[in-house]
């Protein structure tokens, strides 16, 4: 009798300890899911700030009136606080996780110290120099 009612006691169910976890697959495929893909508006609002970002940028000097009207524009859109358009700068910025105050005024401090570099001969930013010099750059085998 006392044999019987030790192998009771032992008797190991493996099911108790080894149940399968719900969460695992959503986990592992949150873990190992790219970063790197964009839902396809996102992409354009990208495309779209980028775009004016670099038309601000280039064409800041402009004296074609054609390229400046692109400027203004750019300048306009950028400048503008409206947060009712789908594509307006505001909400851009917040689809893409951005500070559009913090982008907006680092655009403007860039804007002020190139027409400044431009009437002063001012450089925007100093060159690079290096410390140590490679003398034999070949690789040898």
């Amino acid at each position: 009798m006392e044999s019987s009612v030790q192998l009771k006691s032992q008797r190991f169910q493996i099911g108790q300890y080894l149940e399968p976890d719900v969460l695992t697959s959503f986990e592992f495929l949150k873990t190992h899911q790219r970063r790197d893909h964009f839902q396809p508006e996102v992409k354009l609002m990208f495309a779209v700030l980028s775009d004016a970002i670099e038309c601000f940028q280039k064409y800041t000097d402009a004296k074609n009136g054609r390229y400046r009207k692109i400027f203004a524009e750019a300048e306009a859109w950028i400048l503008s606080r409206e947060n009712r358009e789908a594509f307006s700068f505001e909400q851009v910025c917040e689809a893409l996780h951005l500070s559009p105050s913090y982008l907006r005024m680092g655009l403007l401090r860039w804007c002020a110290k190139h027409k400044a570099s431009k009437r002063g001969g001012e450089q925007i930013r100093q060159p690079l120099h290096y410390q140590f010099r490679l003398r034999n750059t070949r690789i040898s085998a």
